[in-house]
């Protein structure tokens, strides 16, 4: 099943199409601290994922949404943030290609680009993380996937000895995609 969204359809110097790497960080930047914004995770992930599948329909890809923030993290180190509050780059971009990857692996949204979201590096590193959940989400219908496992595959992939709460964001990420584009629990 494609979605096929007509969100996307402005040409590339449009207002909207310039906004996304705006309203990726922008929702990212809420996920970071939910609570100063009086919303909750969920809420924000929510927005961020929207936000990051917007920027996917319309052809956005890794180092255009590198270069994007950067100018948008420099033009909020201007102004006056709460402190110790910064735009956490890192975290956005892996957020952003995590979604992306998960898009690829499910094909359920178009993209109206002829190239890929994320490099063949970054594709390797994440896709084993993905679509371990991605299977277990659509072929099994079991709606987590154990930590343990997943810590597993990036420290075989990526060489990465990560916490379980970081773990445990990454497929919250990826979970929240597939909600999105596949919904096949109750929300009741």
């Amino acid at each position: 099943m494609t979605r096929h969204s007509s969100r996307c359809r402005a040409l590339p110097t449009s207002p909207l199409v310039r906004e996304l790497p705006t309203q990726v960080a922008e929702t990212f930047y809420v996920v970071q601290d939910p609570a100063l914004f009086n919303t909750s995770y969920s809420d924000a992930l929510l927005r961020f994922v929207d936000a990051a599948i917007l920027a996917y329909e319309c052809g956005m890809n890794e180092d255009s949404l590198r270069h994007e923030l950067k100018v948008y993290k420099q033009s909020l180190e201007q102004q006056v943030a709460p402190p110790g509050m910064a735009l956490n780059e890192d975290g956005c971009m892996l957020g952003a290609k995590i979604v992306w990857i998960t898009l690829m692996e499910t094909r359920s949204v178009r993209r109206w680009a002829a190239y890929n979201p994320v490099t063949d590096d970054t594709l390797h590193a994440w896709c084993g993380f993905v679509s371990m959940i991605v299977d277990s989400y659509l072929n099994r219908q079991m709606s987590w996937f154990p930590i343990e496992r997943l810590q597993l595959e990036l420290q075989a992939m990526q060489d990465l000895c990560v916490p379980p709460h970081d773990v445990v964001e990454w497929a919250r990420i990826v979970y929240t995609v597939l909600e999105k584009v596949h919904p096949q629990f109750s929300k009741e």
